[in-house]
């Protein structure tokens, strides 16, 4: 999504639209020309794929053909994971609600995706903070915008829903994270008979959140429906399938010269 061409501000907007009446009139310089030029350029761009867009695709591309997959493994991933459950358990304890968690996955034409909540009229997600600093409580927008988009594929998925929630929680670090946690920190440091007591227990209380109360261990962001959004998600889609079958066109004339 970020070869998305930027709008024009509404500044950029108003200058347009005056240099338009100008050309109009036969009443511009030459210096307003050459600005009229550009911002209809700006106006009129195409999406394009970013570089890095491109890299992610021919990794793509490389594992399909090869058969090779490169494992993703970090410990944001490992322990949104582990602590999903107790994520919704929290909400629940907190909101006083019963939610379940979806195990249906749905797809159509463009996009494939199951959402930690469906209800009739709304689509939940729910994010787990690594630790206390990365917990968005005085956030105001979404602080990772790919998650906005993840909800308008998931909306798409289920066209009758015109709202989502984000919801992110600040649950304990399982155990395994932790002592992974206090192994690295020793190993840097260069303590090999462990940690001292003191930065054992920092470890600890900066990981686990028992003595924070619940209520301020949730943020919910709502994020509705945006049909625009959506379809440039699926101009890039479109744009993203071109590349790799021009990467499979490349593969194939590799192929010829063997």
């Amino acid at each position: 999504m970020k070869g998305l061409p930027k709008p024009l501000t509404q500044n950029q907007s108003e200058t347009l639209a005056g240099l338009m009446q100008k050309i109009h009139s036969g009443k511009i310089t030459d210096k307003q020309i050459v600005t009229l030029g550009e911002l209809i350029k700006k106006r009129d761009a195409k999406p394009e794929l970013s570089d890095g867009a491109k890299t992610y695709l021919e990794t793509i591309f490389k594992e399909t053909v090869f058969n090779r997959k490169k494992d993703i493994q970090s410990k944001y991933l490992t322990k949104g994971i582990s602590v999903e459950d107790e994520n919704i358990n929290q909400y629940n304890e907190v909101r006083g609600t019963f939610l379940i968690k979806n195990e249906v996955r749905y797809e159509n034409e463009f996009f494939s995706g199951e959402m930690d909540i469906e209800e009739d009229d709304e689509i939940i997600d729910f994010k787990s903070s690594w630790d206390y600093e990365t917990f968005p409580l005085f956030k105001d927008d979404v602080p990772n915008e790919d998650y906005e988009y993840q909800l308008q594929a998931y909306m798409d998925l289920r066209p009758n829903v015109k709202k989502a929630r984000l919801v992110y929680g600040l649950v304990d670090t399982p155990d395994e994270l932790i002592l992974d946690e206090k192994r690295k920190t020793g190993w840097k440091l260069g303590f090999i008979d462990g940690l001292p007591e003191d930065l054992d227990q920092e470890i600890t209380n900066n990981m686990t959140y028992a003595d924070i109360p619940k209520e301020v261990r949730i943020k919910e962001f709502i994020i509705y429906r945006d049909e625009k959004v959506i379809a440039q998600m699926k101009d890039m889609i479109i744009l993203a399938r071109e590349y790799l079958n021009s990467l499979n066109t490349t593969l194939a004339k590799h192929l010829q010269l063997i």
